[in-house]
């Protein structure tokens, strides 16, 4: 009997762990989504052309007024790394349920 409650009460942690996990915005949806569907606009109309595909790994945080603070920029390209910097640095993010002070990471890729 005592190994059942013990069963149970670890199934029911894991599952509690896993829903707290799951963030998610005003519109249900994974806030990653939201992130990335607000800097795909951002950088829609750049005034910037690459011949090749180039990607991007942008570490960043949010400060209190929910703006974008570049941490460091992983790229091939040291262009494609200054205008990332330069264009979303202190850009305010509309998304809702951001943590300030939490560390994100969002992969980019421009497409020639």
């Amino acid at each position: 009997m005592k190994t059942i409650k013990v069963f149970l009460i670890t199934v029911v942690l894991a599952v509690s762990n896993v829903m707290y996990a799951t963030n998610r915005n005003e519109d249900n949806r994974p806030l990653d989504e939201s992130i990335s569907e607000e800097i795909q606009k951002i950088l829609k109309n750049a005034s910037i052309e690459f011949n090749e595909e180039v990607s991007a790994k942008v570490y960043f945080t949010l400060n209190n007024k929910n703006e974008i603070v570049i941490l460091s920029v992983e790229s091939d390209s040291e262009q494609l790394e200054y205008f990332l910097k330069h264009k979303l640095n202190y850009y305010k993010l509309n998304t809702q349920g951001l943590y300030p002070g939490k560390k994100y990471l969002i992969p980019i890729k421009l497409v020639a």
